[in-house]
């Protein structure tokens, strides 16, 4: 056996102690028992910070661990201890692999990894190479003339049986040592070194780096392969292969002694599941029209005499092999791979066995409950710094919004929500945390969401509390919804909002308390002097100014401006809070358009068009406004006209801050 060092180097086995595979993270850490029920909390490098509205600075530079390597470590913390099953003897050199060596990976479609345990160890790929070369024999004659001379019908027999299909005069499925010796016999090319080079080009496609062979492997397995030297030739006494044999059991031997770690399995497998193309390198492995006729064999024959129950337990397409290996595939969205190399009474991997039957059920992965993956879980996302709430705020609030609102990254989802699209969001929220405190969840487009994915977010959001980071929904699918709080009871705050806006208000209240507390004011009415607009106003303009101004007071739920009304007014708000609404086309709902907080002026299109008024505007608790109607506007222009004109300066301002702040937005959500 060879494992590969944290060097880079191969090295032979008992020559030193083997490098353990390191996750992305660090070195392999205790995790929770990975039976259910149970609550994942993934280890955490560090805690956030709240930035300086001096000098807005990342809220944290730590990275966080993703929920599916603490769920990788679980399963392999908790089979690393197991001693069950036995080492392939039967092949001298196989019976020198280290029984502690055990690693799991998982791939997804588009090349992003997990892993486990001891993911670098190289190993020979032995019967996983079988599923391989079918797909290059599919390549070279094409699906009918390759069931011609190999079948598709699981045997029930052990994976070296000298059974075959006398009916069709044929080995039963390329699956089994009978069949995958007449697939290897069909590989074009002159000569075995170039017919070997055709084979280790393919596999070292799928695996995205230069493959190698074993030659002390190889040179075992020559020796001692008697059984697969009479299964080809009594094929070859029936017609089934052609000579030269002896060739075709060579390139058979050589490519079982290929060797390939648990990282380079789940790339390969990831490959099937991508149709084909490696999704690191973007080369086609396999052409895209065999990736069905291969993972279909797979799925009926790729586990011997275990295959039945396989597809009943696990229900992904796989192949094992006596090197302890086995990679499983879910199309569209990823693969697995694992190594162990002690094996159970069928010659499978036994603990890559228990891993892959945890991951299937846990995470609802079996084909036949199989979804299509969305082109991108993810829409669009955009930052609270680029895009804001519909509530206008004051000046002091602001400015703590404009220095300090990235903090809040928000993420349209659309399309189905399952483990595989869970992944890709649960990696972009990951890679987005270092430098966000508030992660909201925008699910108006999201047309499901089952169980698996539920719980990943679920574990994703114990992270983020954990490093005090907040995760808020909005908008969701009402049975989503309902799912989410059920599995969410006691975990923490209920934010669930129903709508983004809403959701987006209550992260940018939050970031305003925590960064400057008293820019939300205390409940007291504003001065006069404190308006926006007026900020700018000496003691001197705004006591020439008091005497235009009214103050009215509304109470919560009253109308301080009504849909139909003259345009005549302008509006202060002095305390509380007051939204502007209109009336949906159905009649029945409304939506708010605008939110109001003290400071800030409103109504003030009055002072330009004179129509009448197009929405609402209700007092949502509350409120006192100061007043300035066009008969007092008339009377200030006369009496006192530079008070006027420095008036109607602050609120073209207004106007141009407002619309400068919506080309903004705009352009963050295209």
């Amino acid at each position: 056996m060879f494992w590969r060092s944290t060097d880079g180097k191969d090295k032979r086995n008992g020559s030193t102690s083997p490098a353990t595979a390191q996750s992305a993270n660090g070195e392999l850490s205790s995790a929770p028992s990975f039976g259910a029920p149970y609550i994942v909390r993934p280890v955490i490098n560090g805690v956030g910070h709240a930035p300086n509205l001096d000098e807005p600075k990342p809220v944290s530079a730590r990275v966080i661990t993703s929920p599916i390597d603490v769920w990788l470590k679980g399963l392999h913390d908790k089979y690393r201890g197991s001693d069950h099953g036995h080492l392939a003897n039967y092949i001298p050199e196989l019976a020198n692999a280290d029984p502690e060596h055990f690693g799991i990976v998982l791939a997804a479609a588009d090349g992003k990894s997990y892993a486990a345990g001891h993911s670098e160890v190289l190993f020979t790929i032995q019967s996983i190479s079988k599923p391989l070369v079918y797909g290059l024999a599919l390549e070279d004659h094409g699906p009918e003339a390759v069931l011609r001379r190999v079948g598709v019908e699981p045997t029930g027999e052990a994976f070296n049986s000298i059974v075959m299909d006398e009916v069709n005069n044929r080995p039963f499925n390329p699956m089994v040592n009978a069949g995958a010796i007449a697939t290897t016999a069909l590989i074009r090319g002159n000569g075995v070194e170039e017919r070997f080079k055709r084979i280790l080009d393919m596999f070292s496609r799928y695996a995205g780096r230069q493959l190698a062979v074993d030659e002390s492997v190889f040179a075992s397995e020559q020796a001692t392969g008697h059984r697969n030297r009479a299964i080809a030739y009594l094929q070859l006494n029936s017609g089934m292969i052609e000579e030269p044999v002896a060739e075709h059991l060579e390139l058979y031997f050589r490519q079982c002694a290929i060797l390939v770690s648990a990282r380079d399995l789940a790339m390969m497998a990831a490959t099937l599941a991508n149709n084909g193309v490696n999704p690191l390198t973007g080369q086609q492995a396999i052409a895209a029209e065999h990736v069905k006729t291969v993972l279909s064999v797979m799925a009926s024959c790729g586990m011997y005499d275990y295959s039945g129950e396989w597809v009943y337990r696990v229900g992904l397409p796989a192949k094992s092999g006596v090197g302890g290996g086995i990679f499983a595939v879910l199309p569209g969205q990823f693969g697995v791979g694992t190594f162990s190399p002690l094996l159970d009474d069928h010659g499978n991997s036994h603990r890559g066995i228990e891993v892959c039957k945890e991951l299937s059920q846990r995470f609802h992965l079996h084909v036949y409950d199989m979804h299509f993956v969305a082109d991108n879980i993810v829409r669009r996302s955009y930052r609270g710094d680029g895009v804001t709430s519909k509530r206008q705020r004051g000046v002091r609030e602001r400015k703590v919004l404009d220095a300090c609102g990235h903090r809040i990254v928000a993420y349209e989802l659309q399309g189905g929500l399952y483990f595989a699209t869970a992944e890709q969001l649960v990696r972009r929220i990951v890679d987005d945390a270092p430098q966000s405190a508030y992660i909201l969840l925008d699910g108006r487009r999201i047309s499901r969401a089952d169980q698996s994915a539920l719980m990943l977010l679920r574990d994703l959001n114990l992270t983020l509390q954990e490093e005090g980071k907040i995760l808020v929904l909005a908008d969701l699918p009402a049975q989503m919804q309902t799912d989410w709080l059920a599995l969410n009871k006691g975990v923490g705050e209920d934010l669930c909002f129903a709508d983004v806006d809403s959701a987006l208000e209550f992260c940018e209240n939050r970031i305003v308390l925590e960064t400057d507390p008293e820019a939300m004011g205390k409940g007291v009415s504003l001065a006069l002097a404190e308006m926006d607009i007026l900020r700018t106003f000496s003691p001197e303009d705004i006591a020439k100014l008091a005497p235009y101004i009214a103050t009215s007071s509304y109470e919560a739920g009253a109308r301080i401006i009504r849909e139909g009304d003259p345009a005549d007014r302008l509006y202060l708000l002095a305390s509380g809070t007051a939204s502007v609404n209109t009336v949906l086309d159905d009649g029945k709902r409304q939506a708010r358009l605008a939110a109001f907080r003290p400071g800030v002026a409103f109504g003030e299109f009055a002072l330009f068009d004179g129509g009448r008024r197009v929405a609402n505007v209700v007092a949502e608790t509350a409120s006192v406004c100061y007043v300035l109607d066009f008969g007092n506007l008339e009377r200030l222009e006369a009496t006192e006209p530079a008070i006027y004109r420095r008036l109607l300066f602050a609120l073209g301002r207004l106007l141009t801050d407002r619309l400068r702040r919506v080309t903004a937005e705009v352009r963050a959500l295209t």
